[in-house]
């Protein structure tokens, strides 16, 4: 695997068709990463094994943007990041970082030529404990730079430790940086060094407590604005963050602060109604009803109008303009560690988008080929 200049990992991406990307983590830290193809219009989701491959030491997924993954390894001196090119198998690997704390948030930003990687932290400086700080790796320079964005502070004190698989994936929007945190969306505008704190829709001021309640949530982008989408006991709900032209529209209608109200709801699914649908698709699944806390939101695809849902050994699509729920993909996991198996949406390059131009996604049910020989990478 090439470790070349950031210029050569960066240029050789060219976006194309969607996709998932699943990670699949073994007892002894190794994983299994399966690129999963979906189709424009059907939905329907096929594997790729030329991307597929996996890895002996422990490798987390910490984001992906336009065809670039954001990966961390454990080093000498803490956590190591590198941006990698599955198509290409090209990686960097970035020098050491400053920061002494820990690292709270990463994400990428990559804009087909160049890219950035940043990391937040709590400042510990006299007289901005608490307040945000960041690194900002850039591929034009090979360097790191510090940045602090003026009085923007935590609403809640950042926990010492989350699990990776249980954390919510950033997502790169209309040239920004976006992150759940706290209750709130944390949004970097990268060519501005802009940062500000928005309040999610499912804000709570008991969060720490209330977001134990809501499981997985995903930040995903559909028709050029960013979406989230969470589960809770009612069921699976999508916003929309609102544009300035979105806020022109509704306050041509009606007076309300554009401060606080951000989030304009895009689609809600009952649970109840869930159930009483599609009755036969669980059972199918061997599960006699939909329980809130087994759906976890991994992925809205906006072509096929599919929001995507994992559950325990499986993975479900469902059409929302439909009403059809369908199984898509299946994994074997040990006792009730469901976890070891994470999604997140990918996007492949336009030569990937061109070989398999020719060949539709055949609609059916996919069986992630688990443990199964795939080329070894280190990293």
């Amino acid at each position: 695997m090439d470790q070349n200049s950031s210029r050569i990992v960066a240029g050789e991406s060219n976006t194309g068709r969607y996709g998932l990307v699943c990670q699949y983590q073994f007892e002894d830290g190794s994983s299994q990463f399966t690129f999963l193809q979906i189709g424009d219009k059907s939905g329907a989701i096929g594997i790729n094994p030329s991307l597929s491959f996996c890895t002996e030491n422990y490798l987390q997924v910490i984001s992906s943007c336009k065809g670039l993954l954001l990966l961390s390894s454990i080093g000498e001196l803490g956590l190591k990041y590198h941006v990698f090119n599955p198509m290409s198998k090209h990686v960097l690997t970035l020098p050491q970082h400053s920061i002494t704390r820990h690292v709270i948030r990463s994400g990428l930003a990559f804009d087909g030529n160049h890219y950035q990687v940043v990391l937040a932290h709590v400042a510990d400086t006299e007289g901005a404990f608490g307040g945000l700080e960041m690194e900002i790796f850039s591929s034009d320079t090979g360097k790191w730079r510090r940045f602090h964005p003026k009085n923007l502070f935590l609403p809640i004190p950042a926990p010492d430790f989350e699990f990776p698989e249980l954390k919510t994936h950033p997502l790169f929007c209309n040239g920004a940086i976006h992150w759940e945190i706290g209750g709130h969306l944390l949004v970097y505008q990268v060519e501005d060094d802009h940062c500000e704190l928005i309040e999610l829709p499912n804000f709570s001021e008991d969060w720490c407590w209330q977001s134990a309640l809501t499981y997985k949530r995903c930040l995903s982008e559909s028709q050029g604005r960013a979406h989230y989408t969470y589960t809770d006991f009612e069921g699976v709900h999508t916003w929309i963050l609102l544009s300035e032209y979105d806020h022109d529209y509704y306050s041509y209608y009606s007076i309300y602060d554009r401060k606080k109200f951000r989030w304009g709801l895009a689609r809600s699914v009952n649970h109840q109604d869930l159930n009483l649908k599609h009755q036969e698709t669980y059972f199918h699944l061997g599960q006699k009803k939909w329980e809130p806390y087994d759906a976890s939101p991994i992925a809205v695809c906006e072509d096929s109008e599919t929001l995507y849902l994992q559950l325990p050994g499986t993975v479900v699509s469902y059409n929302t303009r439909t009403d059809v729920l369908e199984q898509v993909c299946t994994y074997s996991f040990p006792g009730e560690n469901f976890n070891c198996c994470s999604f997140f949406p990918f996007t492949y390059g336009r030569h990937i988008e061109g070989e398999s131009a020719s060949e539709s996604l055949e609609v059916g049910v996919v069986d992630l080929p688990i443990k199964e020989k795939l080329r070894t990478l280190a990293f």
